[in-house]
């Protein structure tokens, strides 16, 4: 019978996730090798309750996980993904939540120290707090060194808004916390995430230049110098090595006044 890579958890950021990955690659923790039976669903799947495992297209892995619970859209926390469980309809409860004064979250504004939650901030942006499973999701390639394929590796947890706040940390386990993940092995598995945004617009133009930007262009300038009209009377399309050719400098200067405005 397989078991959870760890039984009770709150992982709050991309780090955390990492220290669990490099857990399982040192083999201080359990991977999810193959898909769970339905008895290893009922008795693993559980507030608190981490799963690591590889993707794989053979027989050797897994191609996806799945739990055999009924989830709503995803919802983005960076850098997890968030699903909600659909709970049954409760007509009785639906009634009692209409009839329910609404209710109002106060922010003290006390800076709280160690890392924020992406957990924490899904349940703070929930309206409603079911008592059903809350199912966080991340993933990450992997690249345990430059003569192997890189691997991708997902990480599953799960939790309820009212377990939350008591879930242990990594700071609380005793193997977690003095774990060092080396640099280069994992890599977020999106294609891009905010903070690569964030990293290439701290100049206003994504970390590009006003010429550099035109210069992205040219492979379709061609395309368009029609649509320009021809070059003024005595410029002629020859170049020496090196220059461009007046019509592409005429379209770049003309982008680039554009951008400026």
């Amino acid at each position: 019978m397989q078991q959870a890579t760890h039984q009770r958890l709150h992982v709050r950021d991309a780090h955390d996730a990492h220290i669990v990955f490099e857990a399982v690659r040192q083999g201080f923790l359990p991977p999810v090798t193959r898909r769970l039976n339905d008895m290893e669903r009922g008795m693993l799947i559980r507030s608190g309750a981490i799963f690591v495992w590889f993707e794989r297209d053979d027989d050797s892995g897994l191609k996806r996980w799945t739990d055999g619970r009924v989830w709503g859209q995803s919802r983005m926390r960076e850098p997890y993904l968030f699903y909600d469980e659909k709970m049954p309809y409760d007509a009785a409860q639906a009634a009692n939540e209409t009839n329910r004064a609404p209710a109002f979250r106060f922010v003290d504004g006390v800076a709280r120290p160690g890392p924020s939650s992406s957990a924490l901030s899904h349940q703070g942006r929930t309206a409603n707090h079911h008592p059903g499973l809350v199912k966080q999701a991340y993933s990450a390639w992997v690249l345990p060194n430059s003569h192997t394929r890189p691997q991708k590796w997902h990480l599953t947890a799960y939790f309820t808004y009212a377990d939350l706040p008591h879930l242990p940390t990594i700071d609380h386990d005793p193997i977690l916390r003095t774990m060092i993940v080396p640099s280069g092995i994992y890599r977020t598995g999106k294609a891009r995430s905010r903070s690569d945004d964030e990293d290439q617009g701290t100049s206003g133009h994504r970390g590009y230049s006003q010429d550099s930007n035109a210069q992205n262009l040219l492979p379709s300038l061609s395309t368009i110098h029609a649509s320009v009209g021809p070059p003024p009377p005595g410029l002629t399309s020859t170049r020496t090595p090196g220059t461009r050719l007046p019509e592409d400098q005429r379209l770049i200067q003309m982008l680039n006044s554009r951008h400026v405005k």
